[in-house]
């Protein structure tokens, strides 16, 4: 992937990572994560208004289709103007839902979740491609701390939304998530340019989903940002369901899922992207499996172990994935980057409706997660023969 940088000015700090670029983007990620983990929230409210639970859960469904979408329109946007522009437009988006957000009828809400996948979208791919460029020493670990950041505003979101909407209402705190969010389009749109100047044809990026490389790539994702989604969806329900502390719980997967972010890119550099990225599939799958044992079971504090555990499991890869799309794995990285949102977001848009219907038709969670379990296995199972577990660490530029 060719790129032109206009300026030096990222603000690299003496290890290598981009200050400035990180904090701008940063910030607008962090609200990002807001908007989507205040979801689960408002899928409880829609439900005690008497909405069904799959309809509900349906806008998360719509939020990761909608990311979908927008992930090829972004990576060509990057290469016809700079990767900052284009990360403004998707913070602007975003925003636009968040305010959307404030109002909890059922159209609100999928309309919101539209928005927010469209933003999120257009401002991940950005994000990624240019910390990719200005990082590219430390790939993992930068784009594992904007993981982070995200990460940490979708877990403040999930832990205090239910307090917070329970006590202001929903608009106003909705308002300030799309300011936070708007602060970082503001920041965002003063970094020095990055272009990646080669605009592929099209047919170009089916290349990749022809590639079990690729297409491993994607499911990766499916498996660790995917199912972050579907668990903040629904894990309020879930942990109500059982009678369990639900802020305390989610307050410990939330902060188990931010560190994994930053201690997946810790572990890359030591035993490499493609190893952490295997045995964090491995271990997703086990905790799974029993998470869906422990509800089916009834018990109680074995679901908050489980629920705090696949915190980890959903964190660790993250990192060491986005910089497999910088690697020799990759001929292009904005290619790469598409095929993992796309296959990601499509292979998991089902789970959120998936776990309302079993819900409803069951009044129990535990196949759902049994039924998440297997996929993430299977992702395990490629993952193994079609990129391995050697370092990566010589190959990766």
């Amino acid at each position: 992937m060719a790129a032109s940088d206009a300026g030096d000015g990222n603000g690299a700090g003496g290890d290598g990572l981009p200050r400035r670029p990180m904090a701008s983007l940063g910030l607008g990620l962090f609200g990002l994560g807001l908007a989507v983990g205040s979801y689960g929230a408002v899928v409880s409210l829609l439900v005690d208004r008497g909405v069904a639970p799959d309809a509900a859960g349906f806008g998360m469904t719509l939020f990761l289709l909608a990311q979908a979408v927008a992930a090829l329109p972004a990576d060509r946007l990057t290469r016809v103007v700079s990767v900052p522009r284009a990360c403004v437009v998707g913070f602007g988006l975003a925003a636009v839902g968040a305010v959307v957000g404030g109002w909890v009828t059922l159209p609100a809400a999928l309309a919101s979740r539209t928005l927010l996948g469209l933003g999120q979208g257009v401002a991940f791919v950005a994000a990624m491609k240019y910390v990719g460029r200005r990082a590219s020493t430390r790939t993992a670990t930068a784009q594992g701390l904007l993981g982070a950041l995200f990460t940490l505003g979708f877990a403040v979101g999930l832990a205090s939304a239910p307090s917070i909407l329970g006590r202001f209402g929903s608009l106003w705190p909705m308002l300030g998530v799309a300011a936070v969010v708007a602060a970082g389009a503001a920041g965002t749109a003063t970094l020095p340019d990055v272009r990646t100047v080669e605009v592929p044809p099209l047919s170009a990026y089916l290349a990749p989903l022809r590639s079990p490389v690729g297409l491993a790539l994607g499911l990766g994702n499916m498996a660790t940002f995917g199912f972050l989604m579907v668990a903040g969806t629904w894990y309020p329900g879930v942990l109500a369901s059982v009678g369990v502390p639900v802020t305390a719980t989610l307050v410990g997967f939330s902060l188990a899922t931010v560190v994994g972010r930053g201690v997946g890119g810790r572990l890359s550099e030591a035993v490499g992207d493609r190893s952490t990225v295997f045995a964090s599939l491995v271990g997703s799958a086990l905790v799974l499996g029993g998470l869906a044992v422990a509800l089916d079971a009834g018990r109680a504090w074995l679901v908050v172990v489980a629920v705090v555990l696949t915190g980890l499991g959903f964190g660790v890869p993250f990192g060491p994935l986005f910089a497999l799309a910088f690697s020799e794995l990759a001929d292009d990285a904005g290619v790469t980057l598409v095929t993992m949102l796309v296959v990601g977001n499509v292979g998991a848009v089902a789970f959120p409706w998936l776990l309302g219907r079993v819900l409803r038709e069951t009044a129990s969670f535990a196949l759902g997660f049994v039924a998440m379990a297997l996929a993430v296995a299977a992702v395990g199972v490629l993952w193994f023969g079609a990129v391995g577990t050697a370092s990566t660490a010589s190959i990766r530029q």
